[in-house]
């Protein structure tokens, strides 16, 4: 058996489950709440739009994307742990599949989520999924993805903190990409602390302070200041 196949098949037990615990149907409102910060503005005006979660854990996005209205919502993922525990926490609408596999056999998506999804693939199976993205997708539909920051100055703390991880991004890597795929109408903006709660807001205020200390010294070399969290939200569309 090969590495990924015995870590991916314990996913939640060896990596999952000593940062965030077990199954806890509590959490999910917390997390609704900073995906509507971090994601809400990406959703479509027509509830009736048929939405994925791609790599989506135990589903807590696509609990949230029902919550909001989006009933054809739906999530992917790989892992039987995560799957599992999506059914215990009762979320409906969570297969367990390749992600390229579901691409192919399904279409006409209006808005696709990856999210710590990319950094899990080589150079070359990227590509491959940003064109079976945009195949899934139906003209004007949009890709949303959550991938790790290679400029930040943390960015090993996600690059290296899943023995799974493979690569980080940047915006210019990000926009190569896209513009190679086809994508139009791209937009990569940081992802800062969500505010859930009072804890939450003093972290999201204390973030707020300290980044422009870390843009400078780019800024100073370069001339521009890119995002520097941890990770980074890229979405682009695909055109008519």
């Amino acid at each position: 058996m090969s590495f990924r196949d015995a870590l991916y098949r314990k996913y939640v037990s060896t990596h999952i489950a000593h940062r965030k615990g077990g199954a806890d149907r509590s959490k999910l409102g917390s997390h609704a709440r900073g995906y509507r910060q971090h994601f809400g503005k990406f959703l479509p005006a027509n509830r009736a739009a048929k939405i994925a979660d791609l790599g989506c854990g135990s589903g807590a996005l696509v609990w949230w994307l029902r919550q909001e209205g989006y009933q054809q919502a739906q999530g992917v993922d790989g892992s039987p742990e995560q799957v599992q525990l999506a059914q215990q926490l009762g979320i409906d609408g969570i297969e367990q599949g390749d992600v390229f596999q579901f691409l192919k056999q399904q279409r006409g998506f209006d808005l696709l989520f990856a999210r710590d999804l990319l950094e899990h693939f080589d150079k070359q199976a990227v590509f491959d999924f940003l064109e079976a993205a945009f195949a899934a997708l139906n003209p004007n539909g949009r890709l949303v993805l959550q991938i790790p920051n290679a400029e930040s100055p943390y960015f090993g703390r996600v690059r290296y903190g899943d023995f799974t991880h493979e690569l980080a991004f940047t915006t210019t890597s990000l926009n190569q990409l896209f513009a190679a795929t086809e994508f139009h109408d791209v937009r990569v903006y940081p992802w800062r602390p969500a505010v859930t709660g009072a804890r939450s807001a003093i972290r999201y205020v204390a973030w707020r302070i300290i980044e422009p200390a870390l843009q400078l010294p780019a800024l100073i070399e370069t001339g521009a200041a890119s995002p520097v969290t941890m990770n980074l939200i890229a979405a682009a569309r695909r055109p008519e």
